[in-house]
């Protein structure tokens, strides 16, 4: 589905990405781990043509970056970030059912009428994803975690092959994070969920990717990957990483 192939980044003089090699299967739900600054959301920006690598091939879809027409590829992909919100102030006037329906016709805004189809599918939706008390508010009256979980099902109703999360929780209280993690837990796509934050590992992730200072630190099963070995040596502290119930927690030992 996604390939990296020998991707390195430099700007301004500074190596970002380093001899990136990544290949990303359909079916597989990644989470990417790293330290703030380790490249992370550089990487996969580059699915989206924000930024063009130095060096090495990009390959999504059976297409290849600078090659092939990649604004199909980009109608596969969904995006979220954390600030994504406030680059779409159209959507502050709009309510949560609006907003809906102009994921459904991609869109930035509502153009020409509603089919009853149309109008099926996003109460479905809403009833799927508990928005049912939401939908007829305005999106600026939200909070901040009902503004990305509206975004994320949005994002949603238009069914990508892959939908790719930077930092979703960034910012949110447990409670928003939880309401978050569980909108993805019941998410119908491939997820790459990228974070500095292992306990919002949900289970339905299986591979892991680590990146330390701009290079693959480890990859592969998160059974294989996500130990406190590596998170010890990833982020350079003493901790313990624990499992219960398919969930993680980390416990930093104390600083002596």
């Amino acid at each position: 589905m996604i390939e990296f192939c020998g991707v390195s980044f430099i700007r301004d003089g500074k190596t970002i990405l380093k001899d990136i090699n990544l290949k990303i299967k359909s079916g597989e739900n990644w989470l990417v781990l790293g330290p703030n600054g380790s490249g992370k959301s550089t990487l996969f920006s580059m699915l989206m043509a924000y930024r063009i690598s130095t060096t090495g091939r990009i390959m999504c879809f059976g297409r290849e970056f600078g090659k092939d027409n990649w604004s199909q590829v980009k109608d596969k992909i969904g995006i979220i970030s954390s600030t994504m919100e406030k680059f779409n102030p159209t959507f502050f006037n709009m309510t949560v059912k609006e907003i809906l329906i102009s994921g459904i016709k991609k869109t930035i805004g509502i153009y020409d009428e509603v089919t009853k189809e149309e109008e099926e599918t996003v109460e479905e939706y809403i009833k799927e994803y508990n928005l049912s008390k939401l939908k007829s508010e305005y999106f600026k009256n939200l909070s901040s975690g009902e503004r990305k979980k509206v975004l994320i099902v949005r994002s949603l109703i238009q069914k990508p092959e892959v939908l790719i999360l930077d930092e979703p929780c960034a910012s949110l209280d447990i409670c928003e994070r939880e309401n978050i993690l569980d909108t993805l837990r019941k998410a119908k796509t491939d997820l790459i969920y990228i974070t500095h934050d292992v306990e919002e590992t949900i289970p339905k992730i299986t591979n892991v990717l680590l990146l330390k200072d701009g290079k693959i630190f480890k990859c592969g099963k998160k059974s294989e990957v996500l130990n406190s070995e590596n998170l010890k040596n990833l982020y350079g502290i003493d901790l313990n990483l624990t499992k219960k119930n398919n969930y993680y927690s980390i416990e930093v030992n104390a600083r002596r």
